[in-house]
Parts: structure tokens; sequence; C-alpha cells
């Protein structure tokens, strides 16, 4: 049976696909599509979820550096969720960097951004899992159906980025 476009199985409980990255157990929801369409949902609160875009400590950096922004023009400090050093600041509810219904730094957005619909959990078994953001995405009704190799290449992302807060943190 297929429900929301992602596999589940006769119970109705999601279907998890595993692959294993340099040690680590990742899991991802099969069956999964999704694409784009545009909506900006994930630039901005809505009437039932806020918006928080963590940032970590390279990409404040990069984003500086891409904008010729102070890090304080764009952001706040977030010290509760290490290694995220910064949340991005807001305007009218909708990311400061969002214009036009584009975003303006696309190429140097947060990996909070790169992931969404997603987010990267740890479960009790120490696996690392894909799991889709609480808020409806329209984009997971359209599209073909998230390969494999593309969570790889996020899980791959993800540990480079992390690695590289934490390495930040550490000084």
């Amino acid at each position: 049976m297929n429900l929301g476009r992602r596999t589940r199985d006769t119970r109705g409980a999601i279907r998890w696909r595993r692959f294993q990255h340099l040690g680590a157990t990742v899991e991802y929801p099969a069956g999964t599509c999704w694409e784009c369409t545009r909506c900006t949902i994930c630039c901005q609160d809505t009437a039932s979820h806020k918006r928080c875009i963590r940032i970590l400590p390279q990409e404040v950096s990069r984003i500086s550096l891409e904008t010729d922004l102070k890090a304080e023009q764009f952001s706040t400090p977030h010290l509760s969720s290490s290694p995220y050093t910064h949340e991005m600041r807001k305007v009218s509810g909708k990311c400061f960097f969002l214009r036009d219904g584009l975003c303006s730094i696309y190429d140097a957005r947060p990996i909070t951004c790169v992931f969404y619909p997603f987010f990267l959990n740890r479960t009790a078994d120490g696996c690392y899992r894909f799991e889709l953001t609480p808020e409806k995405c329209a984009g997971t009704s359209h599209g073909r159906e998230i390969s494999e190799m593309r969570f790889r290449r996020l899980f791959a992302l993800a540990m480079g980025r992390l690695s590289r807060a934490s390495e930040d943190l550490a000084f």
C-alpha cells in the first residue's frame, strides 16, 4: 500500500531502507517522492510551525563571504543546539534571504535548508535516520522517488559539515 507516496507495510508503518557509510548505518524512508514546488513554506513561519533555520559556524562564514554581510546582520547566536551556533534572522516571519519567492543565497544555504523536507536524527540503536519534517511539504506529493544515492550524498555532506563544525568548536 502506498500512503502519502511513501512505502508503508500492511500495518501502516513506514518501511525503512538501510545503507552503510564509513561504518555508520543510515536509514531512509522507502518510496518517498519529493520535488520542490517553490512554495517557500520551508523558508517561513506558518500558523502551526515556527521555522528555526540553524546555521553551522562555517556556513555563517560562507554566507558572510558570499553576501558581504556580518553574521549579526543575518543571524542571531543559537547556543542550545551544538554544533549549530547561529539561527537565521527572519523578516516578517520569513527567512532573511528570501527575496521575491527565491533564496538569494541558494548556493551557500545552510545544511538545514539543503536537507528540507528531511532532517537527520540519531535512533536509540545508534543508526542515523532521515525523517520527514513534521509540517506538510507540498513537494512530498510530487516528483520521483528519492534514490538511495541522493540520501548517500546528503549523509556525506552532513558528515563533512558536522565534522568541520566540531573541529571549529574545539578551538
